[in-house]
């Protein structure tokens, strides 16, 4: 949704299922901030904060043997950092996949009342993790090129929000199964067979199978395969990990190598995003 118009600084607004930071896109043109998500693991909190520790975070999941959970951030919370800026943009995880969206929304409405003049677009990424960061880096340029007006490019967030496609391959899809993410089927067939699924977002915020294969790396030699398909070797791509360095820089060798790939970033997970994800989780968006 769009209000109004403005010519001030850009506020930029994600939630923590992003794996960027505050000193990732802050500059002269942006205010950039992450609304943190909470995970619970049995009887502990996790705050999805800059300062988290995301190691022992991941540590205090595999241990955890019932369901991990999260919770989405208040309307309260978006409408603080809203209220501040003059042309604000909001870019959510997956409406179908936490009430985060929601959330946002809600605080935009209130916004919309008590500040008439101020501008305000809400994107629903309709994707997660990897997805969030590469439509924040793009949304940045087009601030930092000074050539779009805020209605241009709320249009153009759009149209990379369409265009975008997220693939992964886990190591454990069980909090994924037990949040209701994926078929219970699927996760019995993983537990026992050496059977690697590529995943990803289904272009309407929920999860589908794309692929499959016998062993880490030839998964991952398959979800490189993915963008050759899809994109050229200039377009961007975004690698991210939870805790798994080595499989992220085989993959980009893969990409770089194996199809010309030559703008990728790697970046390791934050909690949310790990919490679903898993230790030795990988997320590819393009």
């Amino acid at each position: 949704m769009i209000y109004n118009d403005g010519m001030a600084k850009y506020t930029i607004i994600a939630d923590s299922c992003c794996n960027l930071y505050s000193k990732d896109l802050n500059s002269s043109k942006i205010d950039f901030h992450v609304i943190p998500l909470t995970m619970i693991v049995g009887e502990q909190e996790f705050v999805d904060t800059e300062s988290l520790d995301t190691a022992k975070f991941v540590h205090a999941v595999n241990e955890f043997k019932g369901v991990s959970k999260s919770a989405c951030p208040s309307p309260e919370a978006f409408y603080e950092v809203m209220q501040k800026g003059d042309n604000i943009i909001v870019v959510t995880l997956s409406g179908k996949l936490s009430g985060t969206n929601a959330s946002a929304m809600a605080a935009g409405e209130r916004l919309k009342t008590e500040h008439p003049n101020k501008k305000l677009f809400i994107l629903d990424s309709l994707c997660a993790s990897s997805g969030i960061d590469l439509i924040l880096y793009k949304i940045r340029d087009l601030v930092e090129e000074g050539k779009n007006s805020f209605d241009e490019i709320a249009v153009k967030a759009e149209e990379i929000r369409n265009k975008m496609h997220t693939r992964f391959l886990l190591q454990d899809l069980g909090n994924l199964v037990k949040n209701g993410r994926m078929s219970k089927m699927v996760g019995k067939i993983l537990t026992t067979a050496k059977i690697k699924l590529i995943c990803g977002d289904d272009g309407e915020g929920e999860i589908k199978k794309y692929g499959m294969a016998i062993g880490t790396r030839r998964g991952l030699a398959t979800l490189a395969e993915l963008p050759s398909k899809e994109i050229t070797a200039e377009d961007p791509i975004m690698i991210t990990h939870v805790h798994d360095a080595e499989g992220a820089a085989f993959l980009e060798n893969q990409l770089k190598t194996k199809f010309g790939f030559k703008n990728i970033k790697v970046r390791l997970m934050r909690g949310l995003s790990s919490l679903y994800s898993a230790d030795k989780g990988i997320v590819i968006a393009y």
